[in-house]
Parts: structure tokens; C-alpha cells; sequence
């Protein structure tokens, strides 16, 4: 699959796929270097470890004799009454009996009463001293039996980083050494009230049973500061803590001198674990990148705005940090947003939650909360999670907004303290949003994404990439020609999935053919273009220069994303000026219905609003559907009327208007040769001046000349039932009627069409012989002057 994504010259996968091999290899050898470094001081760990071990058991050793020595010496009083050798009370008489009298009395007859006395005192003294071991053994058997266990702990050393880890439940970044290479790194926790423990050393106690479960650590302090002992996994009941702690304060000098190895290690050992997670990063990208060509087929979506989000989701899936909270997908409908959100969560291999208005929003105040909260529980508890907001504009609106209520108001701050507030999940949940409507979303959501990005229309790339899927799935063999892909420019993948489905119910038993599909096309364009009926140059009639000029406006616009690669921009607007009725709005229909492109009509009530601030929003929700159906063409006929000059007394809704206009022509949120603007006006000189400089190109339509006037009546006329030699009449009326627009000789010709209509019906009704005559139409021409005049 590699060799698939590398094959694409010019592929920018494939490009960053070969950089990711490239660094994978140079990163592969530099760690061989690191980790040799690295391991070369793991054998002074061992040795200090070693040492460390031996001083902790001596030291255990010497310090529980000197508790059973003190113990015993604190039974002498005890040990005397010999009541601690001889339990029972009767044995204790015969034994007092037996020193006293009965030792003494054989003696006398035997060895002498001296020595007897001698022999007496002697045996009371060994007894003494049993006593005393006896019971001085039993009251320190529980001290000593702790101190012998804390010396029987296995031992490591771990070094605190000095900086935070970046997960604010686990804040040290830990080196431990000696351990198995998986666990010499990772993150720590001590409880607060130990203060503060960055860049410091610890003794890790092991239990001794089970030497990796880690009992305690103990802070050997290099910077003066207080030694603390850690308890970790202690059992109270088993450990004498107030014992440990005293025995601590005894060790931390004698560990002092071997703690320095830790310190050296950890310094080599940081740049090491750096490295290797380095190298795990370019492993999942490499993988990444490697599947995209099988699991991103069927999308259609630019290669690096799709690298962008699954970097994203990477870093989120892998648990490093800083982890992306949230990801903002926006854009007009049908571009994939929710498909691109499941593609994630397969990618991602975690935990899928997808949710809309419904789920999230109760139906009585107060209830909403918990609705949220419960989400945010189960996203936890299923961690590591993509929690998927589809449409979220209708869940994350404005709080105080018109879009916005107070539900949605305790919908947005639930969500906040639960995403990034007090319960924040910590890098458990990535929030990933789609919306067609990002302008209205919170402010406060808005700072939580990590990212927003983009989903567009598809370009010509991904129109025939879609087009190819689409045509596999419907078992259509046809081929994608460049003519088609330019054909379906401004379409989302859902029109074109819409126009291949309907194309197969329409041709069911016909074979498919690429004018059917251009055909289909030119029907469901743009379901939010204004609709225009189907006309060609041959409906206007224009002076040849002028008509080339409208045919190559044409083409261009059809063409833009091609112009677009070569470094070659269409024009912003052009303004049709002229007289009344010599035919802009004609104009603008037939380059509309001849490109091809999404069409919108904006009239004098579309722009302009009853309040203020009201008009720039109507202006920007206009460019903002154009935008959403780019490529195409926003037709303002009468723009004098709303974008009069600002310093010509108009009032404020004119002046807001025209900066919102010019802002969209040319500021921030436009896309350069996407949109394009075509606007018409009998009065040009009243246009604004910065509007009429963003118009690149002024076309002037004026009256027509005889030829022209000529042509004009005979597109008429052919159409119509007449008694006379079209072209001969229409010649002699062409010469009749200088100063009269197309307009003006449509509404003549439609006067000479009542009159014979009236003529017939007077005559008998029978309108299937009604005629046009000559007569009709110079009669109609001076009533057209006359009503001129």
C-alpha cells in the first residue's frame, strides 16, 4: 500500500510518506547511539544499588540487635523474680526452693557450705540472664520483625525530571533504573503534602515478596531541603511507619553517597526515552500513512487538510502530551464532515460516541445537566474516546445570542466544565464537531478546539475521485473526463452521490452517456441557486467584441480551478452599465446557464434591512451560501440602489452595505476566485467608488444599432405567426426605430401581437388564424414613441 501512495508524483502523502521513512531510519540509528550511551552508566546503578541493598540490611541488622539488646536490659527487674523463665507459679517456688534451701543443705554435707552458696548464685544468675532474653525477645519481637522486613526490601533509585509532565494527575516525568527498559520511564504522582519534588532523587523500596510492587520512596535531599519517606502501597496494619520514618532519617546519609549514579543515568536516559517515543510517533505515523490509501478511499477530502486531522488524532490516540481537545470540522453540507468523524474513530481503534441536539438537550430546564453529564461519564469510563457532535451549531450557540436560549445556555456551561472546566477529562476525550454554521458557536467552544479545519467543496482532484467511486458503485462504465469533472465544479460529493442516483433511476434501461450526465447536472445544480431557464449566446443580441468578451467571461469562470494552478486569477466582479432594457439581466441569465456555475440573484430586499446591523449580516449570509456552493456567480441587478456612494448622503444601511460588500469582495473570509460578482445599473455614477474599483472589468451594454435592433426583431418574430417576409419587415422596422431599447421593440412586438390576437377574436374567434401584419407593427411603433416621449 506504501508503494501505491509513493507512486503518485506530486502526491503530498506520498511525499510525507517518504519523509517519515527517512527520519524513521536516521531516528532507528540515532537511538542505537543514545541507548549505548545511556546503558554505559547502568553498570554504576547496578553497583550503587548493590551497595545500597547491603547497607540497608546491615543497618536493619545492627539497629534491630540494639532494640532486642535495650528491650533485654529493660527486663532485668523483671527477670530477676525469675517469673520469666518459670511461667508456672508452682515451678516457681520449687525453683526459688531449690536455690535457696535445697542447693545450700547438700552442699553442707558435700562440697561445703561456701560453695554451695557459690553454685546457689551462680545458677540464679544464669537463669537471670535467660529471663531477660526471654522476655526482652518477646517485647521487641514485633519492632524487630518490622525493622528486619523494612531490610529485607528490594531496592532501585529514581530520578523526579525538573520539568511537569504535562498530565496534571500524574505531573513527574520518572527515570527508574535498575528495571526492565519498559519501565524506566514514566509519570508519577506524590501526594502535595510533601510539597513540591521536582528534579529529585529517591531510594525506591520493593516489597520483598513482590519486587515489582513498589513499597515506599525515600527523597534524598541535594539541595538542603527536607527528606521525606513516601508511603506508596502500604498496608498500616503490617508496616510500622513510625519506626521507618525514624530509620529514614538515619539512612539518607549513608544512601547520600551513591545517589549521584541515578542523577548521571537519568540525564543520559531522558535524551534516550525522548528518542524511543520519538520513534513510536513515527512508527504510527508511518502506519498511518501507509493505510490511508485503503481506509480514506471512499473520501474525498485535500491530502493535507486530511495529514492535519489525523496528526491530530494521532498524538490523542497515542496518550502523549500536549493531547488536542477538540477538533472543529466546518463547511457546507455534503462534504463529508460526519463520514470523515467515523473514519477517525476506526482509525483512532478507541471508543466512538456520537451525538446531536437530541441527546444533549432535556425538555425541562435543569434537566440538561445531567443529560451532559452522564455523556461525559460514560466517555470517561470508556476512555480513550471520540465523542462526535454532528450539527453542532444547534448545541453550542451563543449564550445572550439570538440563536440561543436558556437551555442551550445550560447546555454550552455544562459542556464547558465538563470539557475543559474543573471535571476536565485529561486527555480521555477528543470532541470532535461538524458544522455548517461556525460564525454563531460559542465563543468559549470555539477557544476549546485545538483545531478547525476546513471541510470545502471538492476540488477537481476529488470531484473525479468521487465521480470514479460513485460510477464503480452504480456499475456505471464510464470514464471521468476532465469535461465532466469541470461540469460538477461547486458540487459536494452528497449532490453528486444525489446525481448519479438519480441519473440511474431516470436511465434504468438506457445506456449512460456523459451528455446525460452533463444533462443531470445542469437540473439539480446548486440547490440553492436561483433558478434560470436554459439559454445560449444566441438569445442576447450583442456587438461581437463584446459577445467574445461574455463567451471568454464564460469559460474562464468554468475553468477557474484549472487558472487557479496556473498562477492565474479570475476577475472579482464585473459591472454592466447602460440604458434601461438593452438586456444585463438577459446578460447575466445566459452566462449563468453557459458556465455552468451555481447562480444567485440578489434583489434590493435581499441585502437591505428594516434595523441596523441587520443589512451587513444579510450581505454576509449572501456570499456565505455563495461560498458554500463555490464556484459562482452572485448577480446584483439595480446595485446603485443598494450600494450608493457613502459620502452621498445615503443612509446608514447603504453605507453597512457597502462596507460589508467590500469586506466579502476582497477581505478575510473570501475565496479568491470562487465567487464571483456580476452586477448591473443604469446609473453607474452613483455606485460607490471603493465598491467600483473591486469591479475589475465595466462592461457597457448600450442601445443597439440597426443591425443589432434588426436581429433582435427577428429573434421575436420567428417565434410568432405572422403574413409577411420576417427579414425583410424586420430590416424596415430597424430603421424606424433608432433610440429604442431591447426592451422597448419587445414590448412593440408584443403590442403587435395583442392587436392581431384582439383582431382574431373580433372576427369570429378563431384564433388559429390569428396573423401578425405589418400594420400591426407600425402602429406599435408609434406608440412606442409616443409613450418614449
Amino acid at each position: 500500500m506504501s508503494n501505491q501512495i509513493s507512486a503518485e508524483q506530486g502526491s503530498y502523502l506520498g511525499q510525507q510518506l517518504e519523509q517519515v521513512k527517512s527520519e524513521l531510519a536516521q531516528s532507528s540509528k540515532d537511538l542505537i547511539e543514545i541507548r549505548q550511551e545511556t546503558f554505559s552508566h547502568y553498570p554504576a546503578v547496578e553497583a550503587a544499588k548493590q551497595k545500597a541493598e547491603i547497607t540497608l540490611k546491615n543497618y536493619t541488622t545492627a539497629r534491630a540487635d540494639a532494640v532486642r539488646d535495650k528491650a533485654r536490659r529493660d527486663s532485668l527487674f523483671s527477670a530477676l523474680t525469675l517469673a520469666p523463665v518459670f511461667s508456672n507459679r508452682l515451678l516457681l517456688i520449687i525453683a526459688w526452693a531449690v536455690l535457696i534451701f535445697a542447693i545450700p543443705f547438700f552442699a553442707k554435707y558435700t562440697i561445703g557450705k561456701f560453695l554451695g552458696i557459690v553454685l546457689s548464685l551462680g545458677l540464679y544468675i544464669v537463669l537471670v540472664r535467660k529471663g531477660m532474653k526471654k522476655q526482652g525477645d518477646l517485647k521487641s519481637k514485633a519492632e524487630c520483625g518490622s525493622i528486619l522486613l523494612f531490610g529485607q526490601c528490594r531496592l532501585s533509585f529514581m530520578h523526579f525530571g525538573s520539568k511537569e509532565s504535562g498530565d496534571s494527575k500524574y505531573p513527574y516525568k520518572a527515570i527508574t533504573a535498575p528495571a526492565d527498559e519498559k519501565d524506566i520511564s514514566g509519570n508519577w504522582r506524590v501526594d502535595d503534602k510533601f510539597g513540591k519534588m521536582y528534579d529529585s532523587d529517591f531510594v525506591v523500596f520493593h516489597t520483598p515478596k513482590e519486587a515489582d510492587k513498589i513499597f515506599a520512596i525515600l527523597k534524598i535531599p541535594n539541595d538542603g531541603s527536607e527528606a521525606h519517606l513516601v508511603d506508596i502501597n502500604a498496608n498500616t496494619e503490617a508496616w510500622d511507619w513510625k519506626i521507618y520514618k525514624q530509620m529514614s532519617a538515619d539512612l539518607v546519609p549513608l544512601f547520600a553517597q551513591d545517589i549521584s549514579a541515578i542523577n548521571t543515568f537519568a540525564t543520559s536516559a531522558a535524551d534516550w526515552v525522548k528518542s524511543y517515543e520519538y520513534i513510536a510517533s513515527l512508527e504510527q505515523r508511518l502506519k498511518t500513512l501507509t493505510d490511508v490509501t485503503e481506509n480514506w478511499q471512499d473520501v474525498a477530502i485535500e491530502e493535507e487538510t486530511l495529514d492535519r486531522v489525523l496528526k491530530l488524532v494521532d498524538l490523542f490516540a497515542s496518550g502523549r502530551k500536549p493531547s488536542p481537545k477538540g477538533i472543529l470540522l466546518y463547511g457546507p453540507p455534503g462534504t463529508g464532515k460526519t463520514l470523515i468523524a467515523r473514519k477517525l474513530a476506526k482509525h483512532a481503534e478507541c471508543n466512538f460516541e456520537a451525538v446531536n441536539i437530541s441527546d444533549l438537550k432535556a425538555g425541562h430546564i435543569g434537566q440538561t445537566a445531567p443529560k451532559v453529564k452522564e455523556l461525559w461519564a460514560r466517555c470517561r469510563e470508556k476512555a480513550p474516546t471520540l465523542l462526535f457532535v454532528d450539527e453542532c451549531e444547534s448545541a453550542f450557540a451563543k449564550r445572550g445570542g439570538t440563536d440561543n436560549d436558556s437551555f442551550g445556555n445550560e447546555l454550552v456551561q455544562t459542556f464547558l466544565s465538563e470539557w475543559d472546566g474543573f471535571n476536565q477529562a485529561s486527555g480521555k476525550v477528543l470532541v470532535i464537531a461538524a458544522t455548517n454554521r461556525h460564525d454563531i458557536i460559542d465563543n468559549a467552544i470555539m477557544s476549546r478546539f485545538t483545531a478547525s479545519v476546513e471541510i470545502g467543496l471538492p476540488n477537481d482532484v476529488a470531484r473525479k475521485k468521487i465521480l470514479e467511486n460513485e460510477f464503480k458503485q452504480a456499475d456505471i462504465d464510464l470514464e471521468v473526463s476532465s469535461a465532466l469533472t469541470t461540469e460538477t465544479a461547486g458540487m459536494s460529493g452528497r449532490d453528486i452521490h444525489t446525481l448519479i442516483a438519480t441519473l440511474v433511476a431516470e436511465n434504468i434501461n438506457r445506456e449512460i452517456k456523459p451528455e446525460n450526465l452533463i444533462e443531470q447536472v445542469r437540473k439539480i445544480r446548486g440547490k440553492g441557486s436561483t433558478q434560470v431557464k436554459s439559454l445560449t449566446w444566441d438569445d442576447v443580441v450583442l456587438p461581437e467584441t463584446t459577445m467574445m468578451e461574455f463567451q471568454n467571461l464564460g469559460k474562464e469562470l468554468k475553468n477557474a480551478e484549472k487558472l487557479a494552478k496556473l498562477g492565474i486569477s479570475t476577475p472579482k466582479g464585473i459591472l454592466l452599465y447602460g440604458p434601461p432594457g438593452t438586456g444585463k439581466t438577459q446578460i447575466a441569465r445566459v452566462l449563468a446557464s453557459q458556465s455552468g456555475l451555481s447562480f444567485i440573484a440578489a434583489a434590493t430586499s435581499d441585502l437591505k434591512a428594516n434595523f441596523t446591523g441587520q443589512s451587513g449580516s444579510k450581505v454576509k449570509q449572501l456570499f456565505e451560501t455563495a461560498r458554500s456552493q463555490a464556484p459562482c456567480i452572485v448577480f446584483i441587478d439595480e446595485i446603485d440602489i443598494v450600494a450608493g456612494a457613502r459620502n452621498g448622503g445615503n443612509d446608514s444601511f447603504t453605507q453597512e452595505i457597502v462596507g460589508q460588500m467590500l469586506q466579502e469582495l476582497d477581505g478575510v473570509a473570501t475565496k479568491e476566485g470562487q465567487v464571483f460578482l456580476l452586477a448591473a445599473s443604469n446609473h453607474p455614477e452613483n455606485i460607490d467608488s471603493a465598491l467600483m474599483s473591486r469591479l475589475e472589468r465595466k462592461i457597457e451594454i448600450g442601445l443597439p444599432d440597426q443591425v443589432a435592433r434588426s436581429q433582435i426583431l427577428i429573434s421575436m418574430l420567428n417565434s410568432k405567426p405572422t403574413d409577411f417576409e420576417v427579414s425583410e419587415v424586420a430590416n424596415q422596422l430597424a430603421e424606424k426605430t433608432q433610440g429604442l431599447s431591447g426592451r422597448d421593440l419587445n414590448s412593440l412586438v408584443t403590442r403587435a401581437t395583442r392587436r392581431a390576437v384582439s383582431r382574431a377574436i373580433q372576427s369570429g374567434d378563431d384564433l388559429e388564424h390569428t396573423r401578425i401584419t405589418e400594420e400591426d407593427l407600425l402602429e406599435s411603433i408609434g406608440t412606442s414613441f409616443a409613450e418614449n416621449e
